[in-house]
């Protein structure tokens, strides 16, 4: 159902965007084209009396700057969200190496697992995103001690994730780390004091 849905979606979409092209076109004459010849092919007289008026005044030629702007913003409206629903869609699960999935909260768990492990680490908080090659992007946020080396506590951090993701057959996509100074006796999302 959910394709179909697309399907149907994709196509009000590109109708949406041509029309309002086309409606640029028409209302500014351009390629020698006129709103009146569009009007009489499609019989728009009966059927769409109140855009009469709007129509008439696109056809003397008398079209407002409010006019180019709503005709413009309509098919830039239907460019933009049809581009939008062929882009795919960010994966839910993390793909390792051999094509099998896993979910972002195994390696959230992971990941906080072997940042705990790391002395002068009080606590974590991380964010995992799947991408659509192999791997995840990994944002960690750890809270430390007070006066500890940040550029060697970094780069402790980083081998550590590195090295249990692989134990575990996870490629890392990306890793960002942000290490934030704490008193260990104020931190409140810490799961244990070292």
């Amino acid at each position: 159902m959910r394709i179909i849905n697309r399907f149907i979606l994709i196509l009000v979409l590109a109708a949406l965007f041509l029309a309002g092209f086309f409606a640029v076109i028409y209302g500014l004459g351009i390629l020698g084209y006129r709103m009146a010849d569009l009007q009489s092919s499609l019989n728009l007289q009966g059927a769409y009396s109140g855009l009469d008026g709007f129509v008439s005044g696109i056809e003397q030629g008398a079209l407002t700057a409010a006019g180019i702007a709503i005709l413009t913003a309509i098919a830039v409206a239907g460019l933009i969200l049809l581009i939008l629903e062929l882009k795919p869609r960010t994966p839910r699960r993390v793909r390792m190496q051999k094509g099998t999935y896993v979910t972002r909260r195994a390696v959230d768990e992971e990941v906080k697992a072997a940042a705990e492990g790391t002395p002068s680490v009080v606590s974590t908080s991380t964010k995992v995103k799947a991408r659509r090659s192999p791997g995840a992007k990994v944002d960690l946020r750890a809270d430390v001690r007070r006066g500890e080396d940040q550029k060697t506590l970094k780069n402790n951090l980083k081998s550590a994730v590195e090295r249990r993701l692989a134990s575990v057959g996870v490629p890392l996509g990306g890793l960002s780390i942000k290490l934030n100074e704490t008193d260990p006796r104020q931190s409140s999302g810490g799961s244990r004091v070292r």
